[in-house]
């Protein structure tokens, strides 16, 4: 059996004692730390270390570079803003929060935490991490010349591991491969998770913080009840890139309650509840039906690297739409 990758986080906070605390829980949850006590210093390290972190968690507010601004760096910067930042901070307005979750945090962990919260927050983190990696592991460019040979197709899937296929199948083919990836398996988890199997927002944050979110799935996939259900998803391309329509079988949600502008102050701060929000931040013009079981996307197209004349020639020339 493949022994699972330990992650490293990276923790910054310029109160030593609040350091330490977190130094300790992060390392009983299973992680390695990198500790810092400023931003300066950690902007340092991440720089000339862009492979070493793959979670950073880091306080608001420090003298120097702050948390917000050493946050904006990360995202700024290609080779780190796939990191998932999460903030640590005493403020827990919404407004506040925004600010934050605009510039790409990944969750707000208000203080004072329990270590259950901080420690399910970390594995969710973990989980887009190793998300991530297996989507990346997926890609080729025989995928993405794939997506510009088609104009229209119908698919269906009923599992995590099918969705993280299509998902990067079709994002090969889009400008920005890597955010259209997650955006999509964002949406396509949820139209498993809590379309077809009848997952509520309350009985997952109990999963994860219970570090039994994987047996939840697998029960309810193997059930009579949820087993046979599906996820249909249809693609077409038009003049602006590919339109995408994903149903469920499930009896829909209120999807206004996911978006930030709706959340109140503390669904911001627990392990779940992010993806729609993430994804309308991926996918252009993503939109809910009335009834939350059926979500449209259009994903924009990049030019092929290459084109082929009827004598193997290669051109720049973009394919026929």
């Amino acid at each position: 059996m493949k022994t699972p990758r330990r992650y490293t986080v990276l923790a910054v906070d310029d109160d030593d004692i609040n350091l330490m605390i977190l130094t300790k829980c992060v390392q009983e949850t299973g992680f390695t730390v990198k500790s810092f006590e400023s931003g300066d210093a950690a902007w340092e390290f991440l720089v000339n270390n862009p492979r070493a972190i793959d979670i950073a968690l880091v306080d608001k507010m420090m003298p120097g570079l702050s948390g917000l601004e050493l946050l904006k760096r990360i995202k700024g910067n290609d080779m780190l803003r796939h990191i998932p930042v999460i903030i640590q901070t005493g403020d827990v307005g919404v407004a506040q929060m925004s600010e934050g979750l605009s510039s790409g945090a990944y969750y707000y962990l208000t203080k004072p935490f329990h270590p259950h919260i901080l420690s399910a927050i970390l594995n969710s983190a973990a989980n887009e991490c190793a998300m991530r990696e297996e989507l990346l592991l997926q890609a080729s460019a025989d995928h993405a010349q794939f997506m510009h040979l088609m104009h229209e197709g119908d698919f269906v899937i009923k599992t995590h591991a099918e969705a993280g296929i299509l998902a990067s199948t079709i994002s090969q083919a889009a400008v920005y491969p890597e955010f259209i990836a997650v955006g999509l398996m964002e949406i396509l988890s949820n139209a498993i998770e809590h379309g077809n199997l009848d997952i509520g927002y309350q009985r997952k944050n109990r999963c994860l913080v219970a570090n039994r979110w994987k047996e939840e799935i697998e029960n309810r996939m193997n059930s009579a009840q949820y087993g046979m259900k599906v996820v249909h998803v249809h693609l077409e391309k038009n003049i602006s890139g590919l339109h995408v329509i994903i149903r469920d079988e499930g009896k829909g949600f209120d999807w206004t309650n996911y978006m930030y502008q709706d959340q109140p102050s503390g669904n911001l701060s627990e392990p779940n509840g992010r993806g729609i929000a993430k994804a309308f931040i991926m996918l252009d013009d993503l939109r809910y039906a009335d009834n939350g079981n059926e979500v449209h996307c259009n994903v924009s197209l990049a030019t092929p690297k290459h084109h082929h004349d009827e004598h193997g020639v290669a051109d720049a020339r973009p394919m026929a739409q």
